[in-house]
């Protein structure tokens, strides 16, 4: 915890709240009215003991729970910069959620701009796999470039999609996108697009199996290679790359590559920055022990 940083970004945010716009009037000792909340005022509006977020703003509230910390910047009217920026300082990691609704997460301008316009084959979405934004090369996947406008619905329920686009889907899609789905719901739990996904899920004999065993191996898409039909290039594969977009929990982008079954791979051999400078500007790094 970077106490100090922390104590000076929670009283600024403090300070340029009206207390009257809250229904809150402050007078100090001489009668005078005070600028901003009151460390009591937020005790009071986060419905917590008296003291708990002074011991925040000082740094000295142990391991806060990061649903304290979401109403707190809630109250304070953070940004979901803003709310990455709290979260970092307070905990020392990224939040394990947006501070908006998994339904109301919007991308950002510029982040909708990159992708639509990108040569490659991209797209973002959140973290109930509504799609926000994509490239023609992702659009050129489907079958009449009809993008899905949520890809969990696609993989589990389209009929095309399991028959015809998502190649080997009894091995290779259904039995890994099922646990995703089982585990967004833990971390979303109440979510109506999730639960909904879920109803369905489980109302299916083949999905309601995958659903209550145990998942076996790792299910996270970044990495994986999985087989497709492209609609004009046929039978191949696709490589997943996922990032997730700094400042913007939730939102992830996917950078994939189709290739296919002839399509040769090229090597990418690794860098390693110690040691290898190709521009020339700097002297020489000397190799970590």
């Amino acid at each position: 915890m970077d106490a100090e940083v922390l104590r000076q970004m929670l009283t600024e945010r403090r300070a340029a709240i009206s207390p009257e716009g809250l229904g809150l009037v402050r007078m100090d000792p001489r009668g005078r009215k005070s600028p901003g909340l009151t460390q009591a005022h937020m005790d009071h509006l986060l419905l917590r003991a008296p003291g708990t977020y002074g011991k925040l703003e000082r740094g000295v509230l142990d391991n806060p729970a990061p649903e304290y910390l979401r109403d707190v910047a809630h109250t304070l009217g953070l940004t979901e910069q803003e709310w990455v920026v709290l979260y970092g300082y307070a905990r020392g990691e990224q939040p394990p959620f947006p501070l908006a609704d998994g339904s109301r997460t919007t991308t950002p301008r510029h982040w909708r701009e990159m992708v639509t316009e990108s040569p490659g084959v991209t797209y973002i979405s959140d973290s109930l796999w509504n799609v926000h934004a994509y490239s023609r090369g992702f659009a050129a996947l489907f079958p009449g470039r009809r993008v899905p406008h949520n890809t969990m619905h696609w993989m589990l329920f389209d009929e095309s999609a399991r028959t015809v686009t998502l190649l080997d889907w009894e091995n290779r899609w259904g039995p890994v996108a099922v646990p995703q789905l089982r585990l967004a719901l833990v971390r979303h739990k109440g979510d109506p697009v999730l639960q909904w996904l879920t109803d369905r899920c489980l109302a299916d004999p083949l999905l309601s199996r995958w659903y209550r065993s145990v998942p076996s191996g790792h299910a996270h898409p970044d990495g994986a290679i999985r087989p497709w039909r492209h609609p004009e290039h046929g039978p191949g594969t696709v490589t997943m790359c996922v990032s997730e977009l700094s400042g913007f929990p939730g939102l992830r982008q996917f950078q994939l590559t189709f290739r296919t079954d002839e399509s040769a791979v090229r090597e990418y051999p690794e860098s390693d920055p110690r040691t290898h400078d190709p521009a020339g500007y700097y002297p020489p790094c000397v190799p970590a022990p």
